[in-house]
């Protein structure tokens, strides 16, 4: 196969390029500074990157062979003085800038109007190479865009190259293009030309040699990529790694790298120091990351950007390569030498540091506190276990297997067998976490994942944070909790296995007071944290953390915050630094496994793992509050006096009183079973049904129109996304909730669960599944926060499943979904959807990889990874 490369010269004219001064105050001129990068200036004008590449190609010895072929597109106009332009006259190439016009002599000139690239005259050039070509062999095209305005001109010409005429190898060179606008041009170069699939090259050499041309004559004068040091952080980037940093740092001529990351992550996080030749530059916190987790760091950071505005860093355009995405941050107003707070806290091995220490801490939690939690503070009912991911078969399997291999090192190290039963452990948290009790609490926009190394501090106490890839509305414990978690565990690493007893001791204090004592207040017991400046240092800083997340709740309650400081401690038992997963030494890890022990004793015995739920709507009364012995009708329970609640909206719709109504009758009494739905109570009906799962400290109906059981449908939809290849599940999101729906209502008097199935769907997403409605999942009593003493709700779950019939069903947003979209049927996605919902997923996984419509390994995952 024959290759040959067209070279296409775009906005060489002299209004863009002259250096002369009146033609320098035009707008199509790139300005002073770019025409010098370009061309080069003074003694060494008209020899700079771009003539000099220009002039080995068009040379006999560049063009020897025949196989590059230069192409300049005019402007069509020559501005003989800024008061009078005229239409170019004489041969074509006239109105270019020298050197280029002389260097045209021997090329094509496709005559342009003001910048309006000649499309149909320029793909005929294109044609008439390849008609010259060889007759016996195929011709493959390569081209390689120079020229001015990379924004513009260059940018139009590559695309339309790549993406309309569809050739394949399209490529820009970053020291043979230019714009008056740096910003644009850097961005085009870094986002929009790897986007539309045009290689940019970061070297003349490397020009040359996609030219197919030798590049000897160019080592003399090599302009190269940004040097990257230091050399092992070099060494250790893939090839799509390196070039997005390359990208990045493109008006670099070095940077030098410093990680920032904490535990460990699959991710690039670094701080760059950057120099243009001798001077140095502003640093640049850089992330590269797969494209999923790009977009939702991207999408954090555009949450909290106008929240928290100087604190977070400015984001530049991304790069991206393969299944990498790059993005360069910016850091404002940048005093001294930037370092994360964890540095700081490493290095505070004196009381003065640790002033200095503890005073940032305060800063960065007043800064997110201030702007950011009781700013977007709200309180909903949460289920903790739930929302923290506690409630997975998947963590059971992590901390058998992260437990087994800690304890395992310490026997090597021949310690004495610790107090930890792992298996005492592992039962008493798979008893605790399959508690759905439903809480009201605080939750607020927070930053999901903060830790002392996503926070960034200079010698002027200016604070930064970064790394919002799990930003989303959280409970208001959750970054408290994984800063102390931080602290704790992960930053603290000046102990030795000696001390692990004492560390697991001072753990139990601080476990047991939700606002520990200052180090004068301590017990004797830990008579050794009072000296000691690594325990201090451990002490003041949970204090600070605590206090400032109980001044945002108004309350010291601190049930939710040991769930979460749960959810951390086993988290952080897979930081294991002997496995190559982070850097948590055996000390560190020992620490965490004694903090989950403890708290998971702690929660066992806790009053909230010993009553029913107290879960409700808002517009219902306080339940009270009953203990799961008292529960059962057939346990007398003198103290049970329950409040009594039915909404107006029930009452409204009395059938016996409104055309249309859903609700039976308030008054019981006889006869009444006559007027009433099936099966609530008896001819006489002088009392009511009974919740058949025993007391829920709430007497009537409440918002439920039946007495009794309450008859309603769920819908799990499915469908092939025929692009994605993945199986799709119909979800929908209710006003002001986080959590994902099934499809679900009641069924109405005198239809069938079918019918309502069908109804149901339609009404709130928009789409009709008509026939396909049949297989039942499930059916019988459903957990329903509405639920009373005297009211209760069944549910029958349906699978609907086509993989052709819904490819185009584009679903609606309605009253009950404010947000309808289909999802795809992985784990992640369950874990979002309600507890209800998701055990109805799981079920239709099952039916789904039996009946062979979903892989196995899916199925696996979902029915593991969800609860």
């Amino acid at each position: 196969m024959s290759n040959q490369t067209i070279i296409i010269c775009v906005g060489l004219s002299r209004r863009n390029i002259s250096p002369e001064l009146h033609l320098q105050s035009t707008l199509a001129n790139i300005g002073r500074s770019e025409i010098a990068r370009l061309m080069g200036e003074g003694r060494d004008a008209g020899d700079g990157p771009l003539p000099s590449f220009l002039r080995m190609v068009c040379g006999d010895a560049g063009r020897a062979d025949g196989k590059v072929h230069v192409v300049f597109i005019g402007d069509g106009v020559v501005a003989e003085s800024p008061e009078e332009p005229r239409a170019a006259q004489g041969r074509p190439g006239d109105e270019l800038q020298e050197p280029f016009r002389q260097l045209s002599g021997g090329c094509e000139v496709i005559p342009a109007a003001r910048g309006i690239v000649p499309w149909g005259e320029l793909l005929r050039s294109i044609d008439s190479v390849v008609r010259a070509g060889p007759a016996d062999e195929s011709t493959a095209l390569r081209f390689l865009v120079v020229g001015c305005h990379t924004e513009g001109q260059v940018l139009a010409v590559a695309q339309a190259l790549r993406q309309l005429a569809g050739f394949e190898e399209v490529a820009v060179c970053s020291h043979l293009v230019g714009s008056a606008n740096q910003e644009a041009h850097h961005a085009t170069l870094r986002h929009n030309l790897p986007l539309a699939g045009v290689q940019v090259l970061l070297d003349r050499e490397g020009a040359a040699e996609y030219t197919g041309l030798d590049p000897a004559p160019l080592e003399g004068m090599a302009l190269r990529p940004c040097i990257i040091e230091p050399e092992q952080v070099r060494e250790s980037l893939n090839d799509d790694q390196k070039k997005i940093l390359e990208l990045l740092c493109l008006n670099w001529d070095r940077a030098r790298l410093r990680s920032l990351q904490g535990g460990f992550s699959g991710s690039l996080l670094l701080l760059a120091e950057g120099w243009q030749g001798k001077a140095r530059t502003e640093p640049m916190v850089i992330k590269v990351d797969a494209v999923g987790q790009m977009r939702r760091e991207i999408d954090g950071y555009h949450r909290v950007k106008d929240i928290c505005g100087k604190h977070v860093p400015t984001f530049g355009y991304p790069v991206a390569m393969g299944d990498l995405i790059g993005v360069g941050m910016e850091l404002a107003a940048m005093e001294g030498h930037p370092e994360t707070l964890q540095d700081h806290f490493e290095a505070a091995d004196t009381e003065e540091s640790l002033r200095s220490f503890l005073g940032r801490l305060d800063k960065s939690i007043e800064q997110l506190s201030s702007r950011l939690y009781r700013n977007t503070r709200s309180t909903s009912s949460v289920v903790p276990y739930r929302d923290f991911l506690l409630h997975t078969k998947e963590q059971l399997a992590w901390l058998e297997e992260n437990a087994g291999h800690i304890l395992g090192y310490w026997r090597e190290v021949s310690r004495p067998e610790p107090v930890i039963d792992p298996e005492e452990l592992r039962t008493m948290l798979s008893l605790i976490v399959t508690n759905e009790d439903g809480i009201e609490s605080e939750i607020c926009l927070a930053h999901g994942d903060l830790n002392m190394a996503n926070i960034i501090c200079d010698r002027a106490d200016n604070i930064w944070f970064i790394d919002w890839t799990h930003t989303a509305e959280h409970l208001i414990e959750q970054d408290f909790s994984k800063l102390e978690n931080d602290i704790k565990f992960v930053a603290s690493k000046d102990f030795d296995c000696e001390e692990v007893p004492r560390l697991q001791l001072f753990e139990e204090y601080l476990l047991s007071h939700p606002v520990p004592a200052d180090a004068s207040g301590l017990p004797d017991s830990l008579r050794f944290a009072k000296w000691d400046l690594r325990y201090r240092k451990i002490l003041e800083a949970v204090s600070r953390i605590r206090r400032a997340c109980f001044a945002l709740k108004e309350s010291d309650d601190w049930l939710i915050y040991k769930i979460a400081l749960l959810k951390y401690a086993l988290h952080t038992l897979s930081f294991d630094k002997r496995r190559g997963m982070g850097e948590c030494e055996l000390p560190q890890l020992m620490h965490a496994l004694g903090s989950a022990a403890a708290l998971a004793f702690e929660l066992v015995t806790d009053d909230y793992h010993l009553k029913i739920r107290g879960e409700r709507p808002p517009s219902y009364p306080a339940r009270q509050r009953v203990s799961l012995d008292q529960a059962l009708w057939a346990v007398e329970c003198d103290v049970y006096d329950p409040p009594y609640h039915v909404d107006p909206t029930v009452l409204a719709n009395d059938r016996t009183r409104v055309a249309g109504g859903w609700a039976d009758p308030e008054a019981l009494g006889p006869g009444a079973s006559d007027v009433m739905s099936d099966g609530a109570g008896t001819a006489e009906a002088q009392t009511p049904p009974l919740n058949p799962r025993g007391r829920t400290g709430l007497a009537g109906r409440g918002l439920l129109g039946r007495w009794g059981a309450n008859p309603s449908v769920s819908v799990v939809v499915s469908r092939l996304n025929t692009e994605t290849g993945d199986v799709e599940i119909l979800l929908g999101q209710k006003p002001g909730r986080v959590n994902l729906s099934l499809p679900r209502g009641f069924v109405l008097s005198g239809e069938s669960a079918t019918e309502a199935a069908v109804r149901v769907a339609a009404d709130e997403t928009g789409v009709d599944v008509g026939d396909l409605v049949g297989e039942v999942l499930a059916e019988g009593y459903y957990y329903d926060p509405r639920q009373t003493d005297h009211a209760w709700v069944e549910l029958t779950g349906f699978l609907c499943h086509d993989p052709d019939r819904f490819s185009d069903a584009s679903p609606d947003v309605t009253e009950t979904f404010e947000q309808t979209d289909w999802w795809p049927m992985t784990a992640s996605t369950v874990n979002e959807i309600d507890s209800g919902g998701a055990a109805l997923v799981r079920k239709a996984a099952v039916r789904l990889r039996e009946s062979g419509q979903l892989d196995p390994d899916r199925a696996s995952r979902i029915v593991s990874e969800t609860g």
